[in-house]
């Protein structure tokens, strides 16, 4: 953290030498950042779940990263205190140079930091990024990006633990400052926990990270079309918004009396 109590990737990263708890949401426009940032999250990340959650396509890999920017500039405007990172979306970082060209641009538009999918086979991508001042977030495990859509616990298997043990050592060599684990065996997900120096950051993968990540929409009840597992709503705004243009239909059309002055879900009057 810096004098000005700015979160940074050292902050990050010192959570683990703490004994910190990491929380990180995502966040695609500015009053969502604003929001999240003033309940005090630390890390807002602007993901390729936007492309399911918010653009509506069937997966993460359908993301461009000219549809990613626009909404990484309105997190970045909300100038967070929380570290803004981002997702490097499917098909930008196939080579070094090609995941720095696009880190970079990730930069230019308000990133703090970058993440991509991968362990060993995007180490010397990682080496890259870092070399050229730009924090990485590492993610491991399941990785939606090329699953084709399966979602699945992963770790299971003797030879696909030691794939992701691999990976998790080759991404905390390549520089990474913390490495989201999704999708594996809890098991396994501890036992990386415990060898590594970085913190581990968990999505459906236990309690036994350093820190754990939702997408938004899954934490507030957002996207009720499709609720991962592993994800448990703290409110239903789904709900809240079709209630409000229930009442505003029946008022516009005549059919009820205005509603009384007051904000749905809270008692707060207007």
């Amino acid at each position: 953290m810096t004098d000005s109590g700015k979160i940074t990737p050292e902050w990050v990263r010192c959570r683990k030498d703490v004994g910190q708890k990491i929380a990180a949401l995502t966040a695609y426009d500015f009053p969502t950042a604003r929001l999240l940032d003033e309940a005090g999250i630390p890390i807002l990340l602007v993901g390729d779940s936007l492309a399911m959650v918010v653009l509506g396509y069937p997966d993460t890999a359908s993301l461009r990263l000219e549809e990613l920017l626009p909404h990484l500039a309105a997190v970045a405007r909300a100038k967070p205190r929380a570290l803004v990172v981002a997702d490097l979306p499917s098909g930008t970082y196939r080579t070094p140079v090609e995941a720095l060209a696009t880190g970079k641009a990730l930069k230019q538009a308000g990133a703090e930091a970058v993440k991509l999918e991968g362990g060993v086979a995007v180490s010397e991508a990682i080496r890259a990024l870092v070399k050229a001042r730009i924090p990485v977030m590492a993610h491991i495990g399941l990785l939606p990006q090329s699953a084709g859509g399966r979602f699945r616990k992963v770790g299971r298997q003797p030879e696909e633990k030691e794939e992701i043990l691999a990976d998790a050592r080759a991404v905390e060599e390549a520089g990474a400052f913390s490495v989201v684990v999704e999708a594996t065996e809890a098991g396994l997900t501890a036992e990386i926990t415990r060898r590594l120096r970085i913190p581990t950051i968990g999505i459906g993968s236990g309690s036994e990270c350093d820190g754990q990540i939702l997408v938004f929409h899954d934490l507030v009840g957002l996207f009720p079309w499709f609720r991962p597992p592993f994800a448990e709503p703290k409110a239903d705004l789904a709900e809240v918004i079709r209630e409000a243009a229930r009442l505003f239909l029946a008022e516009t059309q005549g059919k009820a009396s205005p509603a009384p002055k007051r904000i749905l879900g809270s008692e707060r009057s207007l």
